[in-house]
């Protein structure tokens, strides 16, 4: 879908996860080194909030990447995302589905899913996903998640889909170069990016090495 700073979802190589427990900044100051760092789109996921907590923060996260022409994208809470007007949803297996979600949000919203096989893959695409999560690649410990599926899923998704796909889970410096000679063009990351000293630096070189 189209978006007032994307063409489409296919032009985001950088994607970063935030999550209020795993920053040691003030959450604008992370968005703001974050985004400068080269992020294309942000995700706000917070599985412990409630909702008019997680409604404060949305609105925080919503002014900076309008000011710093960011696509923002929350994690489930579809109708925070329409309250906010935020640029799209991420929504898991187990939560609303696509068609629900696109009547909420509307055609001109990004709505991604996360899949953990091939026939997730193909059911999301077929629903009309604009994009599809492929993980956990490697393990994590940022979300309660199925174990890795590792690189052949991620191969098998290029192979066989036509949308753009987010690899993610458990992603760092020393495996990134696996998922990039696997295929991946597009790289979700939390941790390794957001619990660092110097976010700035370390999302550019995160940048640098999917635009090398």
């Amino acid at each position: 879908m189209k978006n007032g700073y994307f063409k489409t979802f296919s032009d985001v190589k950088l994607y970063v996860i935030i999550s209020s427990n795993l920053i040691k900044k003030p959450l604008v100051e992370v968005l703001y080194d974050v985004i400068k760092g080269g992020a294309d789109a942000i995700q706000l996921r917070e599985k412990t909030m409630s909702d008019s907590e997680f409604l404060v923060v949305a609105r925080e996260v919503k002014k900076v990447a309008v000011e710093l022409k960011t696509i923002f994208m929350v994690n489930d809470r579809i109708e925070i995302a329409k309250k906010v007007d935020a640029d799209g949803v991420h929504i898991g297996q187990s939560d609303i589905d696509i068609n629900t979600a696109r009547k909420i949000l509307g055609h001109n919203k990004i709505i991604g899913v996360s899949t953990h096989n091939i026939f997730q893959a193909r059911i999301a695409q077929q629903s009309g996903a604009d994009y599809i999560g492929v993980g956990p690649v490697f393990p994590t410990t940022t979300k309660d998640y199925e174990p890795p599926v590792g690189l052949d899923y991620l191969r098998q998704v290029k192979k066989e889909t036509t949308i753009p796909f987010v690899a993610i889970g458990g992603i760092n410096f020393n495996n990134i170069h696996k998922v990039l000679h696997a295929g991946g063009k597009r790289v979700a990351i939390c941790s390794a990016i957001i619990s660092t000293e110097n976010i700035l630096s370390v999302t550019r070189s995160f940048k640098n090495l999917l635009m090398a």
